[in-house]
């Protein structure tokens, strides 16, 4: 070590850094940029008491860069917990009110990253004034057994870039935050399959690092029983715990079916799927 052992800086040959380094990340800086880090908590469930979203005011159009980063895996305890599947997805926000997080409505969706299991993600816009949320999203560690007001779910940290000055805050999410998210994105990014009169199935894949099925069933005075069969996938983890799933969606209602997410980054998966409408 050139300046002793604290600094972070040290020399390695070529050959040791292919032996003990998988990847590098290259850290991006911007002069002039504005910078925020926040902090909070992915848990294993749609966990209200523990979920959390970014509350973005713009005040004049900008520039931004919005990566979401999860804590490593050095450590002997942490290293036993695979890396988790990371997203985070920008929306307008509508009604929001910094006073009353209850008031936040999910808007229309304006930009998020590819779904992927690494250490960080990250996506890239120019926006306009006004009001917007951005959503961490994480699941192939859902029942995992991590429950209780104490268990040390998974922590994030998200950083904010911006060419101009912005406000943000870590704030509740709105009721039903999670289920809008997910079916905001599948609606807008999915392929869309109109499976009979009344209803359609939209099926997420491109860039998700797994599976995402949502169910819109337009009738107002019909249920729609929806059987869906995915035991002939590999490498993926449920968010239902369960590969094989049945449900009635309700009249007038969207209801996400099932999120696949890859298990393992460093292996392949595959996704097999058979859906069965009544």
């Amino acid at each position: 070590m050139p300046k002793g052992s604290e600094d972070g800086v040290f020399w390695i040959s070529f050959d040791d850094m292919l032996k003990y380094f998988d990847c590098i990340d290259v850290c991006k800086i911007r002069n002039g940029w504005n910078e925020r880090r926040l902090q909070g908590a992915l848990p294993p469930s749609a966990d209200l008491q523990h979920l959390s979203c970014i509350l973005i005011t713009v005040i004049e159009p900008t520039e931004i860069e919005i990566t979401l980063f999860q804590e490593g895996h050095r450590s002997s305890e942490k290293s036993q917990r695979s890396q988790l599947d990371l997203c985070v997805v920008l929306f307008r926000g509508l009604e929001a009110s910094q006073s009353d997080s209850q008031k936040l409505v999910l808007g229309r969706l304006v930009e998020h990253s590819k779904r992927q299991v690494r250490g960080f993600v990250g996506c890239h816009k120019m926006i306009e004034p006004g009001f917007y949320l951005a959503v961490p999203l994480a699941f192939n560690h859902w029942h995992t057994g991590l429950q209780g007001a104490d268990a040390p779910y998974p922590r994030y940290v998200m950083s904010l870039h911006s060419s101009k000055k912005i406000l943000s805050d870590q704030i509740a999410p709105p009721a039903y935050m999670l289920a809008d998210a997910i079916i905001r994105l599948t609606m807008e990014r999915g392929q869309r399959h109109e499976g009979r009169e009344g209803m359609t199935a939209y099926y997420l894949t491109k860039g998700w690092a797994g599976l995402v099925v949502v169910v819109e069933n337009r009738h107002d005075d019909k249920w729609i029983q929806v059987k869906c069969d995915c035991q002939e996938s590999y490498n993926v983890v449920s968010t239902r715990s369960q590969l094989k799933t049945v449900d009635a969606v309700p009249p007038l209602n969207r209801q996400v079916i099932i999120i696949l997410t890859q298990l393992e980054g460093s292996g392949g998966f595959s996704i097999g799927i058979v859906n069965i409408l009544s």
